[in-house]
């Protein structure tokens, strides 16, 4: 969309959360006040998410104060546009010529009220606002649990600790609950902009799927790979990890030379991801590259439709675990159970949350190594309006490869809201072939 346009629909979305998600995450996790400190080009994992468009990084410092009552405070060198979603309470800094600003570009504020101000630095004026609201506890973003909730440089943490005093300084707790809530919840005009994220993707996808895309005999995996990522910068969309195209062919369970050239036979294997708005994709879908020479080709299409059946199943046992409070490690067990029970010899599955972040926070499910239990974020719980990626494999041989066993892949991504999984842009419901 034109870029003013998404701009604006980014603050609208912040406005939003800032008004609905936040005051109802600080209750249900019993947070009085918050205090989020990030530096610029430092700024942690959890600034970013309260950055309007106009604030591409931090300025200098952003310092936000969030108080249960729905209160949000910005502690940070005065500026012109800030004020739109937080109350700016640093109004007279030292060194700031307040004639010069005020009078330039922040004309609707009280001159004179602010002349009457103590000047003070971020940290005094934090220590005040403190002592004046009293909270019984402050949260901050120190966790040995989850870095989304450990963004608190050290240096600042020595700040703030100094500013708050013995009194206030006993009463830090970690915020990695919340702070993990807030990342992780999505509202419904954020959900309609992830799915056309996630439709944008798959249509690059589908393009690379095609003629168009690969030439058979000529393009390599390398150029494959890149094209994704290409045709996705072109979009505004940018790649938040490097895309990979695979191939498995008859004598060969897995290729990832970029010189290698894509041949007729080839099953094709592609994993790509783009951030846009502030939400990220994660999709991997699978390509045969048609092979009218091969008297067995028919016979390799048909079993090829036949584990992409069998790998749908292992993506639907591992929807239909999904429920509000359930844990990832719960998830992950149970869909397994499920794949087996249903004759799905090797499942494997190792899905994942997503949406600021591609790797987001929240629950864990399996990981590509550890099919077993997944200490700490395995045991995060699933809640309403959150967005993930399932990702998982089946192995399986090919009669026509004599019966060389091929890792097949899907992963697409999902929102659980209202009680139910949500495939916002569909899913690859048949294999791709290039013909």
């Amino acid at each position: 969309m034109p870029l003013q346009a998404l701009a604006r629909l980014r603050d609208e979305i912040l406005a939003e959360r800032l008004d609905t998600i936040l005051p109802r995450l600080m209750e249900e996790t019993d947070t009085d006040m918050w205090i989020v400190i990030g530096d610029e080009y430092n700024e942690g994992p959890t600034v970013p998410s309260f950055l309007p468009s106009s604030f591409f990084h931090a300025r200098r410092r952003a310092l936000f104060v969030f108080l249960r009552d729905g209160r949000r405070y910005i502690v940070s060198r005065p500026d012109f546009t800030i004020g739109r979603f937080y109350e700016p309470i640093l109004l007279r800094p030292p060194g700031l010529d307040i004639d010069a600003f005020y009078g330039t570009f922040a004309t609707s504020y009280d001159l004179e009220t602010i002349r009457a101000l103590p000047e003070e630095d971020e940290w005094q004026r934090l220590e005040r606002l403190v002592q004046e609201i009293d909270p019984r506890t402050i949260a901050v973003e120190t966790s040995p649990e989850t870095a989304f909730a450990d963004g608190l440089s050290k240096s600042n943490f020595d700040r703030l600790s100094a500013a708050l005093g013995d009194t206030y300084r006993d009463r830090l707790v970690s915020s990695a609950a919340l702070t993990v809530r807030w990342l992780e919840s999505r509202t419904d005009r954020e959900i309609d902009l992830f799915r056309q994220v996630l439709a944008k993707t798959r249509e690059i996808i589908a393009w690379l799927y095609s003629r168009e895309g690969i030439t058979p005999g000529r393009t390599t995996l390398g150029e494959a790979r890149f094209s994704m990522m290409e045709r996705g910068y072109r979009l505004g969309m940018v790649p938040w990890f490097d895309a990979t195209v695979w191939a498995r062919r008859a004598g060969a369970a897995h290729i990832d030379d970029d010189d290698e050239v894509i041949r007729p036979g080839d099953v094709l294997h592609c994993d790509v991801g783009f951030c846009y708005g502030g939400l990220c994709s994660d999709v991997q879908e699978m390509a045969y590259i048609d092979n009218p020479d091969d008297p067995h080709n028919a016979e390799t299409i048909a079993r090829l439709e036949e584990i992409h059946r069998t790998a749908l199943q292992v993506m639907d046992a591992t929807a239909a675990q999904f429920a509000g409070g359930r844990t990832g490690n719960q998830v992950l067990a149970d869909a397994l159970a499920a794949s087996r029970e249903a004759g799905v010899a090797r499942p494997m599955v190792y899905s994942h949350p997503t949406g600021l972040f591609g790797h987001g926070p929240g629950p864990t499910i399996g990981h590509f190594g550890n099919q077993e239990f997944v200490e700490g974020s395995g045991e995060n719980r699933i809640h309403d309006r959150t967005c993930y990626a399932l990702e998982l494999n089946v192995r399986e041989p090919v009669a026509t490869w004599d019966d060389l066993t091929i890792m097949y892949g899907q992963e697409i991504d999902v929102v659980f809201r209202d009680g139910v999984v949500e495939y916002p842009a569909g899913r690859q419901e048949s294999l791709h072939i290039v013909r």
